[in-house]
């Protein structure tokens, strides 16, 4: 039992809905690029294990700070977990993460990969307490689409419209992350953009991205069907 509670444990410090996501959209995403059998796996595979390690960094590295934050959905705030349990599964995500990067979309997408991966671990490390807080997405989702469409074809690369509303998503997706720990982080004297922002102003710029991410799409949408006509 206990090792099935460890096990759990771990698996969420993964930050499990947002890993899964992410898993999700890159398998969908290449799947749509036409990427099929043993390459969607590894795909998906190189995905999970630069998000796990990214998860599993963030909560051994903030261990300390989320206990005085006293924020009840890390296992090792309730002592579900010893954040030195995860140092292990940290090495193996790493030791993994760079041939499944390289097999699922060659060195070049590979290469992009890993740099999404070492983007969001800065983010884990220091950009996540500063205002500059938003780089680390804006990067790694952009990198990611590179990674994506290598795995299609080594010829095949994101529009910069494409790069662009991956950005866009990446800003709104860290603000929305943050925007429930506002209060909490700013009376602990934590940083971060939606921090600096408030919550009106973190709200307001999340919507006004928003709805410029749907812009360019469509505009991404529209350039996509001349370009094919």
């Amino acid at each position: 039992m206990r090792a099935r509670s460890k096990f759990v444990a771990i698996a969420l410090a993964t930050h499990l809905p947002q890993t899964l996501a992410m898993v999700l959209v890159a398998t969908l995403g290449a799947y749509l690029l036409g990427v099929s059998g043993a390459q969607i796996l590894l795909v998906a595979l190189a995905v999970l294990s630069g998000q796990v390690s990214v998860g599993w960094s963030n909560d051994y590295i903030d261990s300390k700070v989320d206990k005085q934050l006293n924020r009840p959905d890390k296992p090792v705030v309730r002592d579900q977990l010893d954040p030195n349990a995860l140092r292990v599964p940290i090495i193996l995500a790493l030791i993994a993460v760079v041939p499944l990067s390289f097999a699922a979309a060659g060195w070049v997408g590979g290469a992009a990969h890993l740099l999404a991966v070492a983007s969001a671990w800065a983010y884990n490390l220091y950009l996540s307490r500063t205002i500059w807080s938003w780089v680390p997405y804006t990067v790694s989702f952009g990198l990611l689409m590179v990674f994506i469409f290598q795995a299609a074809s080594a010829t095949l690369w994101p529009s910069p419209l494409v790069m662009l509303v991956a950005a866009l998503v990446g800003i709104v997706a860290h603000l929305l992350n943050a925007l429930p720990d506002i209060d909490r982080d700013k009376a602990s004297g934590v940083g971060g953009l939606a921090v600096s922002l408030g919550k009106r102003g973190s709200w307001a710029i999340t919507g006004g991205l928003a709805l410029l991410t749907v812009l360019v799409l469509w505009l991404a949408i529209l350039a996509s069907m001349a370009s094919s006509a």
